[in-house]
């Protein structure tokens, strides 16, 4: 092989090494789109099946609008995600089009250097003959290597051959993809009409809800009032259960500490002290052992930590602080009807609410399950209200609103994903909503960014 032919080699190779990392590159950007498409054509699957179940009541809820509002998100994210696919497929087909060019522009040149081979060795034959060609050698060792090169030149055309061949198949193969990319543009492009115009029909379904909302306007603020009531008056119980909890947390590792500082100090626990010893009387005995050590011994370094915690439980909140954007949802099917903090009211942006949670949409007969492991610390039930499970994971807590039924007791080990009870659905909306909450410390936290997408 000559330089230029072997410099031709080595750019052809180059060309199809950097047409492999790009196919590869836009086929995993592809598969994650396509992930992420079915997973937001579930969501409207389900929004659907929670809009039907509220259907029964004939009667626009505040529940209903907002889940058609997150239908609406929904449907506008699956169209970027759509627009996206279609752009990756340009793209692709804009490679595939130079790709088939390039193989034309070879298959040419490889038939154009047979053709001129052919002309050579007929001209060739004509003029002395293959034989006469190796009669005509001076000696004996001469014929042999005209032999050698008229195999070789033989075995070089059969090549050339097949490598048309095989340049010809791959064009072929690329033609047919080429195809099948334009096919599926073409039917990414239907699916972004189909979805204009459904996100048209529910922007009318939305300004139907509103309307019909606003014509009960003293009904519904008093609706929202009531509302907000409640969630305040759970949030303030949940927040006096988990003040109470980090002050026995604090106890417990306070408590540790000072007894960890009884045993440098040479006492033996369960001869000089126990668990019923007073923390005071501790440091007594703590002191008069010192006095008595003829080597003084360093006291341990004090806890710095506003939330003191023991081994165990600091573990726990670092694996979940580690979990964060990969909590499992508390559902196994939702979608997000009511955002979390301070906003305008989806029917009546003049009215503000302030949610102390997120609000889960899902199908009648769903339980709650828990985002982490765990530890359940209080079972709570404000009157007139449905059940709400606390659960800590170190100095972090999950709150679990809404629920009709209740499978764990206080002081219960829980597992990730473990169902903690049934979910309430409102006889009057027909609504089945899950309130979940997230505290670290005792400060309220947005939970969506917590859970995995």
């Amino acid at each position: 092989m000559d330089m230029s032919a072997f410099a031709k080699y080595i750019s052809l190779v180059f060309m199809a090494l950097l047409l492999s990392l790009s196919a590869v590159g836009q086929q995993t950007k592809k598969e994650e789109l396509r992930s992420r498409k079915i997973q937001l054509q579930d969501e409207i699957e389900l929004a659907n099946k929670i809009l039907e179940e509220a259907r029964q009541n004939r009667q626009a809820t505040v529940t209903s609008l907002q889940t058609i509002n997150q239908k609406l998100r929904i449907r506008e994210e699956l169209l970027r995600t759509i627009d996206r696919e279609i752009e990756l497929i340009e793209e692709e087909i804009e490679e595939q089009e130079d790709h088939i060019q390039s193989l034309r522009n070879e298959i040419d040149t490889l038939k154009a250097e047979y053709a001129e081979m052919i002309r050579q060795a007929y001209k060739s034959k004509s003029e002395t003959g293959r034989l006469m060609f190796v009669l005509s050698s001076q000696n004996f060792a001469q014929a042999v290597r005209r032999v050698q090169y008229l195999r070789q030149y033989s075995s070089y055309r059969r090549q050339q051959v097949a490598a048309i061949e095989e340049r010809q198949a791959e064009l072929e193969h690329e033609i047919d993809m080429l195809s099948r990319q334009k096919e599926e543009k073409e039917g990414l492009r239907v699916q972004k009409e189909s979805e204009r115009n459904s996100i048209l029909a529910e922007r009318q379904e939305q300004q139907r809800a509103i309307v019909e909302l606003q014509e009960t306007e003293g009904s519904l603020e008093s609706q929202i009032s009531s509302k907000q009531a409640e969630a305040n008056r759970l949030e303030e119980e949940i927040q006096k259960i988990i003040a109470e909890e980090i002050r026995k947390e604090r106890a417990r590792a306070q408590r540790k500490a000072l007894e960890d500082r009884a045993l440098s100090a040479g006492l033996v626990k369960g001869t000089d002290f126990n668990d019923r010893t007073s923390n005071s009387r501790l440091e007594t005995l703590i002191a008069e052992a010192r006095a008595r050590a003829t080597t003084p011994t360093p006291e341990p370094e004090p806890a710095t930590s506003s939330f003191a915690m023991t081994p165990d439980v600091a573990r726990l909140a670092r694996n979940f602080e580690a979990n964060k954007g990969n909590l499992p949802w508390p559902v196994e099917r939702g979608i997000i009807v009511g955002r979390f903090g301070r906003q305008p009211h989806p029917a009546n942006p003049t009215i503000k609410i302030n949610n102390p949670h997120i609000e889960i949409g899902t199908q009648a007969g769903s339980e709650a399950r828990a985002a982490f492991d765990g530890v359940v610390i209080r079972v709570i039930r404000i009157p007139g209200s449905p059940f709400t499970v606390i659960v800590q994971h170190g100095n972090y807590y999950t709150h679990y609103g809404n629920l009709s039924e209740v499978y764990v007791k206080e002081g219960e080990q829980i597992t990730a994903r473990q169902n903690l009870g049934r979910i309430y659905t409102d006889p009057v909306d027909s609504q089945t909503v899950l309130q979940f909450g997230l505290w670290q410390n005792d400060q309220l936290e947005d939970p969506l960014p917590w859970l995995s997408r």
